[in-house]
């Protein structure tokens, strides 16, 4: 069985590890852009399901969603030397442009349910960057680990506004994702609905991983810079005593040479 299946399986396997470097450079820049619509669908979401997005401010957002994806796909397509494979490990992609088409919102109430299958995409692109999280954690990438993880609890935080009448807002339920990860559960903000709870059952599980993960990032971090130093510090003492060996060998030869020279006046 092949390494990712699972996000070739679900539609979202990215550019492949074996494509030309332009290809897998491009596919690293539009990442970041991805992390934004990825909140963005999750904020759509809360605001359509709660009535606080007015019907222009809905097109508007819907058609800039969707021409992210259009150009997405179709930028890395052109960009990748098998575009057949592209496609196919990215089949998820081309169902949301198709599917997900903003004039089809238009046409009856039912097919606005199709903004629905952009949620999709969320878990699709969370179970893709898992590798990416998984790699990160494994290099000590401190940095990219930190801006993931925060991306995924404010993701959360938007989510159980949308699943919990007792968190009311975005920034209630952010807030409230931040204190349930980091363990410190201020009280505050408490989710009331059985389907709340489970979620923040699986949530403060995720935190207690995340950090101890990021103790464990932050010691082998600190190990490997000490590590650095230390094979640094050798190396430079290495370079003293070759040179000094350098040097004697050069004594040596003088020595020799001044030696030979006497014993030849004495002869």
């Amino acid at each position: 069985m092949q390494k990712h299946t699972i996000d070739v399986f679900m539609g979202f396997g990215g550019v492949h590890p074996a494509e030309n470097e332009k290809a897998v450079r491009w596919g690293g820049y539009l990442e970041a852009p991805m992390l934004i619509i990825a909140l963005w669908i999750l904020l759509d979401w809360y605001l359509i399901s709660n009535g606080l997005l007015e019907a222009s401010a809905r097109i508007t957002f819907d058609w800039i969603v969707w021409s992210f994806f259009l150009i997405e796909t179709s930028l890395l397509t052109l960009l990748c030397t098998n575009r057949l494979r592209h496609l196919t490990r990215n089949w998820a992609n081309l169902a949301i442009i198709i599917l997900a088409f903003p004039p089809l919102f238009e046409v009856n109430e039912q097919f606005g349910l199709l903004r629905l299958i952009r949620l999709f995409f969320l878990v699709g692109f969370f179970s893709h960057n898992l590798r990416l999280v998984m790699n990160v954690l494994t290099q000590n990438h401190l940095g990219k680990t930190l801006v993931i993880s925060a991306v995924f609890i404010t993701g959360s935080g938007i989510l159980i506004a949308g699943i919990d009448p007792a968190i009311h807002s975005p920034a209630e339920g952010i807030w409230w994702a931040w204190v349930t990860v980091t363990t410190v559960g201020y009280g505050d903000v408490v989710p009331a609905s059985t389907e709340g709870r489970i979620f923040a059952s699986l949530l403060i599980l995720m935190g207690i991983c995340l950090v101890s993960l990021i103790t464990a990032n932050v010691s082998a971090y600190l190990l490997s810079k000490s590590s650095q130093k230390e094979l640094r510090y050798e190396q430079r003492q290495l370079r003293k005593l070759l040179d000094m060996e350098e040097r004697i060998e050069g004594l040596e030869k003088k020595i020799d040479s001044i030696l030979e020279a006497l014993n030849k006046k004495k002869n």
